[in-house]
């Protein structure tokens, strides 16, 4: 049994790096797949993500959106790493990505305001560099990162703005005006 469970792990057909339909379904339900173990985790451990969802939209859309991109970051690291050593390491930084994104909503959860737009910021940064890497290899999957990067950008945006709108030296004026 173990022999050939030993001979299943080895065959290509677990291959997230093949290139056909499987290795593309493969490449794109592993980082949700990391994303439902890490927070099964969570939710036992009692250590409950935050997702931050800007403009008054629902907590639960947020995180939808938050877990529509894993699947595309995994498309995008599929079409480049099999484009030579560049390839490699661009999927790589796109695996740290995608690592950053899951862990992402469980390092912010402690944080006051300003630090958790920080932290967001750092990771759009992160973002930014990896779809640069990502484009170089190959353009065609740096767009398909795009709609993820999208939506962290704009809410990394707003959160910076009403951290740094109710941080001092603004939050002194902006107190005073709501207080009027």
């Amino acid at each position: 049994m173990a022999a050939r469970l030993a001979a299943i792990a080895d065959s290509s057909i677990l291959d997230a790096d093949r290139h056909d339909w499987l290795g593309l379904v493969l490449s794109a339900a592993l980082p949700l797949a990391v994303f439902i173990i890490v927070h099964g985790i969570g939710q036992v451990t009692g250590v409950t993500p935050l997702f931050f969802a800007p403009f008054g939209v629902p907590g639960w859309v947020g995180a939808s959106l938050h877990l529509m991109s894993l699947p595309l970051f995994g498309i995008a690291r599929w079409m480049v790493v099999d484009r030579g050593r560049d390839g490699q390491l661009a999927g790589w930084w796109v695996a740290g990505l995608i690592a950053g994104v899951i862990a992402f909503p469980f390092i912010v959860m402690p944080l006051d305001t300003l630090a958790l737009s920080i932290v967001s910021v750092a990771l759009v940064v992160l973002a930014l560099g990896t779809m640069g890497r990502v484009a170089k290899v190959n353009p065609r999957a740096a767009l398909v990162m795009a709609p993820g990067l999208v939506w962290m950008g704009v809410s990394a945006f707003v959160g910076m703005a009403f951290a740094g709108g109710w941080s001092p030296p603004f939050a002194l004026a902006n107190g005073q005006s709501a207080a009027a």
